[in-house]
């Protein structure tokens, strides 16, 4: 790509086959055993309303997703409870479940997209919640799109955290707008061939590739996939990188559009204004990350005290204003600044989500297309 016409990789959401998540099992289990700290030595002090007996222990083990929490929110729970936090990192969702299964993991909490929670109830990796131990919240005023759905039916492993979309940005560079896959596939082999970026991430690249192509974003279908692979095949050539790590690329000039997470967007379009993030015409994919406990978690009563701390509407707009991702309880919207609750990029209308589709435990799950896509990377 580019240049060096390479197409250069970073992990971070992207889909790991298990065989190299099993090989990172050893690596990570070590770094559950020292995760990262977030300092918690300061906050400002808090009405207390979680339980702050002897039993809470004083550590809490958490594995998410980089720079997915505000760290003053995080200070707050520990002033409030005595709970030191530790933050552990993950690239991908792939990456915690191998974490998991290997056994003493060490975790309390970990934040899982929604398309692995089926195979980690089926396989008892999370335990169902203790929705008394977390202040009994009501969900019936949440998102209908989170709530409820095929892979947590009643929300009984599971509550949204923060939600989001995989779309497109765009720099000045790109002359005409990027406004559909179908245009970013096509022009990313013709005017802007060496200026795009897809991501590493199976759901979410062959998704898109499948809505340019007219099918469904989660087709398993083995001859769609066989045109879809084919397509992405005579792309790589063209591109800039396949890395899940978009915004450099982009804020330097080396790409001038490329495939995003809704975050992604929200930064480079607030530090560049004549950048554009767009949900794609022809739709695309919808995703949410989720609060679960882990089965035999050490510290279970510290991971409920923060669940009941962090779903208090004001604590999650904190935590929600400092990621810059959407919340999908509405009572958060109130305690957003404006520019905020109020950004288009972050809260897509009605109109924008509708034409957008969430991914699917299938597609999640689906050997032929986790083969499909190594296929394409190693292609010359």
């Amino acid at each position: 790509m580019g240049r060096s016409r390479t197409v250069r990789k970073r992990t971070a959401r992207a889909r790991w086959n298990i065989w190299s998540a099993l090989l990172l099992v050893v690596a990570l289990a070590a770094a559950a055993c020292a995760p990262q700290s977030v300092n918690t030595t300061a906050g400002t002090n808090t009405t207390a309303t979680v339980d702050t007996s002897a039993s809470l222990g004083d550590t809490l083990n958490i594995a998410t997703w980089p720079n997915y929490h505000d760290p003053e929110t995080i200070k707050r729970f520990t002033a409030e409870t005595g709970v030191n936090v530790n933050i552990s990192v993950f690239g991908s969702t792939e990456e915690m479940e191998a974490l998991l299964r290997a056994g003493n993991s060490g975790m309390d909490i970990v934040v899982p997209t929604h398309y692995a929670v089926p195979g980690w109830i089926a396989d008892g990796l999370i335990e169902p919640l203790d929705y008394a131990k977390m202040g009994n919240p009501d969900l019936s005023g949440w998102n209908p799109l989170f709530i409820d759905q095929p892979f947590d039916p009643g929300n009984r492993y599971s509550i949204p955290k923060n939600w989001g979309t995989t779309g497109i940005i765009y720099s000045p560079a790109v002359g005409d707008p990027v406004t559909s896959w179908s245009e970013f596939f096509d022009r990313a082999k013709g005017d802007l061939s060496g200026r795009a970026v897809i991501v590493d991430h199976q759901i979410s690249t062959i998704g898109s590739a499948a809505v340019a192509m007219g099918y469904d974003l989660n087709t398993t279908d083995p001859d769609q996939l066989a045109k879809i692979e084919a397509m992405l095949v005579e792309l790589k050539p063209h591109l800039w990188a396949i890395t899940s790590d978009v915004q450099p690329a982009i804020r330097n000039g080396d790409s001038w559009v490329s495939m995003a997470w809704t975050g992604d967007g929200v930064q480079v379009v607030r530090d560049n204004p004549d950048f554009v993030y767009v949900i794609p015409d022809d739709g695309g994919e919808l995703w949410v990350d989720n609060w679960t406990v882990a089965a035999h978690a050490p510290h279970r009563d510290a991971a409920y005290a923060f669940l009941e701390f962090i779903l208090r509407p004001e604590n999650s707009a904190a935590d929600t204003a400092f990621i810059l991702f959407p919340h999908a309880n509405p009572a958060v919207l109130p305690f957003l600044p404006a520019d905020v609750a109020n950004n288009p990029v972050i809260y897509p209308d009605q109109e924008a989500i509708s034409r957008m589709t969430l991914s699917s435990a299938e597609a999640y799950n689906s050997e032929a297309r986790a083969e499909m896509w190594a296929r394409v990377k190693s292609s010359s």
